[in-house]
């Protein structure tokens, strides 16, 4: 019979899960990792069998709920993988992800408090239901659906709150079929999910094509708001250069020549995301387009130190070899975005010991109701 335990949840950290402690065996204090709860809740919950050295539990009963708890919006939350937080408010929301932004921050080494960095993290955020412009589905004779939590077993839905109005309505009309993958996707207007052809999307006064399997941001209504945010606060002069490293289809190129650039280098090594930004930055006479791995671009770079390097990396993050390029290359400023906080802080640790330091720190809600975040750094050498 499984064990169950009474606990108190201390905090959220990355993953959207709570953290609360029980002895160990040696004496120690031994985490435990509750979904689905808010800091501060007391819980019953049944504990379940350690796997890969973490221990995690399933709640039978709130006991005492957070004043902040209200009831999720989705009648899938809880059984569905694509929502974590929909039991906070979007306002707690942004505080806890904040916390779990520094938390994992410190932890790998990215943030030491006291010396790499003291300032606040700026926080942004808009509107947080039918914001994504893109979903992925599962089609299987039983229905058409997401993942659901911590398995690939498919849970049929009819609808989706978090996907754009044309999105949700779309994913009520689909039907069983034979096991494949379906994408829906529309522009930041809300328009063209019955086409085939590539999807428009405006952002910063420019106009960004978009071909299928080009990646773009998912948030409809933030993606403005985080090109503001990456590109500003540096202008260029006569004769700098930025470069925009992991370019995808163009969306921060561009308006780094608004900013004063004379020279701006996109880079971008995946071929439907370059065709794209080819076309995209075809009348800026200031942006040259690359087609490289980003790697080997900066590892080839001999022109002296970049005034600027944007650099928005996969998951993955930076990587130590990409670390050590740049720090070759010795970009004056570094504005580093992020979806991952344990990535970030491991490339964090190799630029702040090498002399970068952070002038600001952002974390933009892309994804309400998930887990999931984007941070921009922004570092200058010396």
């Amino acid at each position: 019979m499984a064990e169950t335990r009474e606990l108190t949840i201390e905090k959220l950290v990355y993953g959207g899960d709570g953290l609360a402690r029980i002895p160990s065996t040696d004496g120690r204090q031994q985490a435990v990792f509750v979904p689905f709860v808010l800091p501060g809740e007391v819980v019953r919950v049944e504990l379940e069998p350690p796997a890969r050295g973490r221990t995690t539990a399933r709640v039978i009963e709130i006991l005492q709920p957070a004043p902040e708890r209200i009831t999720p919006l989705c009648e899938y939350f809880g059984r569905c993988g694509g929502c974590q937080l929909q039991h906070a408010p979007a306002e707690l929301q942004l505080e806890l992800k904040r916390g779990m932004l520094i938390e994992t921050l410190r932890r790998t080494g990215g943030l030491i408090p006291g010396e790499a960095w003291t300032g606040d993290v700026a926080l942004h955020a808009a509107e947080p239901w039918a914001y994504r412009n893109r979903v992925r589905l599962q089609r299987t004779p039983e229905g058409v659906g997401y993942y659901e939590r911590d398995s690939h077993r498919v849970l049929p839905v009819t609808h989706c709150p978090i996907a754009s109005a044309s999105i949700e309505a779309a994913i009520g009309t689909l039907a069983p079929g034979e096991r494949e993958e379906i994408e829906l996707a529309v522009d930041n207007d809300d328009h063209g999910l019955a086409s085939d052809a590539p999807l428009e999307f405006s952002a910063a006064g420019h106009r960004y094509r978009v071909s299928a399997g080009s990646f773009f941001q998912v948030n409809r209504f933030l993606t403005e708001e985080l090109v503001e945010v990456v590109t500003g606060g540096v202008s260029g002069t006569a004769g700098s250069t930025a470069i925009d490293l992991f370019s995808g289809v163009g969306l921060f190129a561009l308006p780094l020549v608004d900013r004063g650039f004379s020279r701006v280098h996109a880079v971008e090594s995946h071929p439907a995301a370059y065709e794209a930004l080819r076309f995209n930055v075809a009348s800026a006479k200031a942006v040259r387009a690359s087609r490289r791995p980003a790697l080997e671009f900066v590892r080839q770079w001999k022109y002296g130190p970049p005034d600027l390097v944007v650099a928005d990396p996969p998951r993955t993050g930076l990587g130590r070899e990409m670390v050590a390029a740049l720090l070759e290359a010795a970009p004056r400023r570094l504005h580093l975005v992020s979806c991952d906080p344990a990535t970030l802080g491991r490339d964090l640790r190799g630029l702040l010991a090498a002399g970068y330091r952070i002038t600001e720190m952002h974390l933009l809600d892309l994804f309400p109701q998930t887990y999931h975040l984007e941070t921009v750094v922004k570092l200058s050498l010396g």
